[in-house]
């Protein structure tokens, strides 16, 4: 698949008429500047990378079973909550 994007930010900042070629697994193969479309689906607008979600909920599993007991002082995550 190819894409063309009229701005795209590229690892050295902005750059103009980008041409993004893709391959059948999703990868990008092929990227790059001051390209002509060709035949490639015209992008909307500017195209920026993809944030990926890397957060993480391991501190969950050392928690569990730890919380949910009052204290001396009765309280508990669900009061605090």
């Amino acid at each position: 698949m190819k894409l063309h994007a009229a701005a795209a930010l590229l690892p050295g900042g902005w750059a103009r008429d980008v041409l993004i070629e893709v391959d059948a697994d999703g990868t990008i193969v092929t990227l790059g500047a001051d390209r002509d479309p060709g035949d490639a689906e015209r992008l909307d607008g500017p195209v920026i990378p993809g944030m990926p979600n890397l957060h993480s909920h391991a501190f969950q599993r050392a928690l569990a079973g730890r919380t949910g007991r009052a204290s001396a002082a009765g309280d508990s995550f669900w009061t605090w909550r």
